[in-house]
């Protein structure tokens, strides 16, 4: 039954419809399914004698459930990693034989993402989805918000954030709204490049937390009086921290062992294609040939990134909306924006190598793989985690870190 709430939601929204079996890269293939509680019982007790056959069979009890209303329950998938209610022409046979109001609430809401900031509730599409990627990603005009009541069906409250509650009297937690509103703001701003933008962000970020260490009471006046200008003016591009860039997010790809653990086919082509384009035998190739790269790495910013650095504007920006940035990874709003910043990099480093490679590239193609990183590597906590432990460990959390990715 659908229930009418206030939401605040990016104009993009009201384009979004789930296109089922057309879709190239299903979500109900190579993720586990979870199955809230109500819908757990109804699938158990259904008349249907052959879907409750299936149901006995393949849903079964989540001992270690956090919330009865997602993950009560799991779907079994089947050896290749397929939801068992998929036909043939991947079509969900829960929604085919018994209506919509039979699938489960991750299997409605997905991929919409819903947080509720001090009662006001927020959506958004997850680039995860193929279909949502498609809309988002290619609004050169960028992105744009609304807010209005509308009717909606069972949802997931992914993020809450309550500002007024007294934990937050000394932190700035308390002033999420005018933070984030800051962030997208200044990701919004033509006037500067992409690239300066996101110097300006991780400056404003390390600079409000220092000034937070000691009192949060000025947090309004610091963002009134902080010069974006000025601050965008000390941005200068060193081209070969192409080969420090490089080094690191090599050792990234070798340390969480990709082509082995991750299950994505698609991303684990994409990491074969950017090896080969690297072509990186021992640690000396980089040293040795250092032009090499920055010259490949150069030529494919120059055709693509900035060609098309509105399909990286509206990722950070969603990015930023859907997350509850900066406080997306912890506490602290400058892990969040180096973990924002190491995801807009990792993502050009692949295309860049791929590229050398292939010797091919398209719009169509950069939205397809922004994608298809998203599902294989922002959905899994743990190699996020990873990553941003490794950062911590070796000292990378700091604005030097932050300008050889800013490229």
């Amino acid at each position: 039954m659908k229930k009418k709430i206030n939401l605040k939601y990016p104009l993009y929204f009201k384009e979004f419809e789930c296109i089922g079996g057309k879709c190239e890269d299903s979500c109900c293939i190579g993720w586990d399914i979870d199955i809230d509680k109500q819908s757990f019982r109804k699938y158990h007790k259904v008349d249907n004698d052959e879907m409750r056959e299936m149901f006995h069979k393949n849903v079964h009890n989540n001992p270690d459930y956090t919330d009865a209303e997602i993950d009560y329950g799991k779907i079994k998938l089947n050896a290749d990693k397929r939801c068992p209610f998929l036909d043939q022409c991947n079509y969900c046979i829960i929604y085919s034989k018994l209506g919509e109001d039979y699938l489960s609430n991750v299997c409605t809401h997905f991929p919409r993402v819903m947080n509720k900031v001090d009662g006001q509730f927020e959506i958004s599409l997850d680039i995860a989805c193929p279909e949502a990627a498609r809309i988002i990603l290619n609004k050169e005009e960028g992105i744009e918000f609304a807010q209005n009541d509308e009717s909606i069906n069972k949802y997931i409250i992914s993020g809450t954030i309550d500002t007024k509650q007294k934990e937050y009297e000394d932190h700035p937690l308390r002033y999420f709204k005018e933070i984030r509103k800051f962030c997208l703001d200044l990701m919004k701003n033509r006037e500067y490049t992409l690239n300066e933008r996101m110097y300006v962000l991780g400056d404003f970020l390390y600079a409000l937390e220092e000034e937070c260490e000691y009192d949060c009471s000025n947090v309004l006046e610091f963002i009134d009086n902080y010069n974006i200008k000025e601050v965008a003016s000390e941005y200068e591009k060193n081209s070969l921290n192409y080969i420090l860039q490089i080094s690191f997010f090599k050792n990234v790809v070798d340390s969480l062992n990709i082509l082995e653990e991750i299950d994505s086919e698609k991303f684990k082509e994409a990491t074969r294609e950017l090896l080969q384009g690297l072509d990186i035998k021992d640690k000396e190739d980089l040293a040795e040939n250092p032009h090499k790269y920055i010259d490949a790495f150069e030529l494919y910013n120059e055709k693509y990134i900035d060609k098309y650095n509105y399909i990286f504007e509206n990722y950070i920006i969603n990015f930023i909306y859907n997350n509850l940035f900066p406080f997306s990874e912890s506490d602290s709003m400058f892990e969040g924006y180096i973990m924002l910043l190491v995801r807009y990099s990792f993502m050009k480093f692949y295309l860049a190598g791929k590229y050398m490679n292939n010797k091919h590239e398209s719009k169509d193609d950069i939205v397809k793989f922004v994608q298809v990183f998203s599902k294989a590597i922002e959905h899994d906590k743990n190699y996020m985690l990873e990553v941003l432990d490794y950062i911590i460990e070796n000292g990378y959390d700091n604005m030097e870190f932050a300008k050889m990715l800013i490229l």
